[in-house]
Order: C-alpha cells, then structure tokens, then sequence
C-alpha cells in the first residue's frame, strides 16, 4: 500500500527536495556529492526491463539499509492529471488511483521495500511514456540520496554525502545493477511516448 503526504507537510521534512516552476523558470536539486546513472541487465522486452529496474532498485534499497523511498514530482502537477490510452500506462494511473490516491493529490508517494517492485514497475511505464507531467524523484527517509528513473530506463541517481557514497559503492556489487559507461541514456524515439 501507498502511504501519501501533503506536498507541504513533505518539505516540511525535505526542503531540499528538487522543484521547479516553468513559469517562472526555476530550478533547485539539493548538493550532492556524486552522480551515477545504473543499468539493469538487457532484457528482451519493455515488460522484462520494467521487472528489471524495479528488482534492480529494490535490491539497492534493500542492501542501502533503506526501509522504503519517497516518491514526489517536481512541479505541483497532481499525479493523475493525465490522461493515456496506453494500455501499461493505464494499469499504472489506475494502481494509482486503487491506492487511494486523488485526482487532485500532488505530493510525495511512500513505497516501503514490500510494495515498492509494484510501484516501480508501474513508474517505469508512467515515466516512459509521459503519463505525468512531473519528473517523479525519489529519495530515503534520511535524504542520503536522490533518484528518479529516466524514459529509456535507467536509473539516475545522486548521493548527498560521502558516508552514502562510500555505503552505495560497497554494496553495489550486491545488486543487478551496473554503472552505466555510455554518454547519453538514449536518442531513439520511444513508442507510445505522448507529448506533455
């Protein structure tokens, strides 16, 4: 089950949380120490690469020491403000929705390490084919990290100190995930991808 917060109330507890407001043209993203975009093994289809980013990321959670993560986008667009005929993207909006969550409802999503392969699977499709309208991050109850998972299905993620950093490359061996080498996340055009 997903837990909602306030979007008030959440940075309330993280005020360092990335934002921005197009009308206005700003920007934040907390200090971090360091940056790394993860890979997941290849898979042979979308549905494949979609368990593999949520096994891969619960595992990291997992072997972080992590309880779970919050989930909120960066703009105070509500999470179900689209519309999608997708039929992946539109078993995400209505997991959504099951989870008591309003059309109106803007703030952070908890996902604790039982519910968060569901709720990254159902992201993966959300943020691939452009079903919100806000770039969902992430991060721990102890704002150690900060994440978000990218079109092409990678994960992003920065740590904010370096007990985190040190923590993050201990462990890494101990998940699917691997750094990835490449310049960019991709460039090919993605199926189904709707524009904002």
């Amino acid at each position: 089950m997903l837990i909602k917060i306030p979007r008030y109330k959440f940075f309330k507890h993280y005020p360092d949380f990335p934002k921005s407001n197009d009308y206005h043209n700003k920007y934040s993203f907390p200090e971090t120490y360091d940056y790394y975009i993860f890979s997941t093994p290849p898979a042979k289809s979308t549905v494949g690469l979609s368990n593999n980013i949520s096994l891969g990321l619960t595992k990291l959670v997992k072997v972080l020491g992590y309880h779970g993560l919050y989930f909120m986008g960066d703009t105070t667009i509500p999470w179900l403000y689209k519309k999608h005929h997708y039929k992946p993207v539109q078993k995400a909006l209505d997991y959504i929705a099951d989870s008591n969550i309003k059309s109106t409802f803007n703030g952070a999503l908890y996902a604790d390490v039982s519910e968060l392969p569901i709720f990254v699977r159902h992201l993966f499709w959300l943020e691939r084919c452009n079903g919100v309208v806000s770039n969902p991050y992430f991060t721990d109850s102890g704002f150690n990290i900060i994440g978000n998972i990218c079109k092409y299905g990678n994960i992003h993620l920065s740590t904010i100190n370096e007990l985190t950093d040190d923590l993050l490359n201990d462990v890494l061996a101990e998940t699917p995930l691997s750094i990835f080498e490449g310049e960019s996340c991709g460039s090919s055009a993605i199926p189904h991808r709707i524009l904002a």
